[in-house]
């Protein structure tokens, strides 16, 4: 009796609970990708004009939960069927929990509503969750990327020309394309200049090139492969931001070329 009222109680709600971490979501957003509909429901404010400017949503979602922030990305799969994951900045954990029920009562080209739960609740590993979300949102329109071909474009020759400079200790062409947090604020002095750009160069390929990658307005995604400083094969994913005429680096994931 006592699961059945508390069922019927997340039923009347919106909220997310995994683990640690319960939130009612305070904000919405719709949007499609990969051909499907996808719902994020956030406990942060989203910043809408970044998540448009983003080459990738989700990934704009990620950075915008980067102060403890969560946000559940609900798949419509179907009329009466949902997947979701997300992530949660709380406890800093990705989670993809599967396919779940739902009812649909409204997908246009415009505008999604529905629900999507769980029938009872579940375990993964040792974090129990529950949810019962609802949402009736306009699909926000997002323009998809240009692909870059071999070399990246004029992003990938800035990226390729930051890498040359790191290796070369080149402070006027590396400073205003490193990531900002790699850039002091006052340029090093003559004699530690090189010890400052042999502790950025653990950062970044020893020598690289560009397979292709993607561009949205003032952003690019390359993807890369090279060699790193101990002369191991690399690969990943660069974000960069074009401001002026300067693409700078806002991030990367190197990863083993095995």
């Amino acid at each position: 009796m006592l699961q059945l009222v508390l069922l019927a109680l997340l039923a009347a709600a919106n909220t997310f609970h995994f683990g640690k971490v319960r939130f009612e979501p305070v904000d919405t957003i719709a949007y499609q990708a990969d051909g499907s509909t996808i719902v994020a429901l956030t406990s942060f404010k989203i910043d809408r004009p970044a998540v448009i400017a983003a080459i990738d949503a989700g990934n704009a979602l990620y950075a915008q939960s980067a102060d403890g922030g969560n946000f559940v990305l609900v798949r419509i799969i179907g009329p009466d069927k949902c997947g979701v994951g997300g992530f949660l900045g709380a406890t800093m954990q990705s989670i993809d929990l599967g396919s779940f029920p739902a009812k649909t009562t409204a997908s246009t080209a415009t505008r999604i509503a529905g629900e999507c739960w769980v029938n009872k609740p579940g375990k993964m590993f040792d974090d129990e969750y529950d949810f019962h979300l609802s949402y009736d949102v306009p699909i926000t329109a997002i323009p998809k990327p240009t692909t870059l071909t071999a070399g990246g474009g004029e992003p990938g020759k800035q990226y390729l020309a930051l890498v040359k400079a790191i290796q070369s200790n080149d402070w006027n062409v590396a400073h205003d394309r490193l990531r900002s947090d790699e850039v002091p604020q006052d340029k090093p002095k003559a004699a530690a200049m090189k010890d400052y750009f042999e502790s950025v160069s653990l950062n970044y390929p020893k020598s690289a090139t560009v397979a292709g990658g993607l561009m949205k307005g003032d952003r690019a995604r390359l993807d890369i492969k090279g060699i790193d400083h101990d002369g191991k094969k690399i690969k990943g994913v660069v974000a960069l931001k074009k401001t002026g005429d300067v693409w700078r680096v806002m991030d990367q994931n190197l990863f083993f070329d095995q």
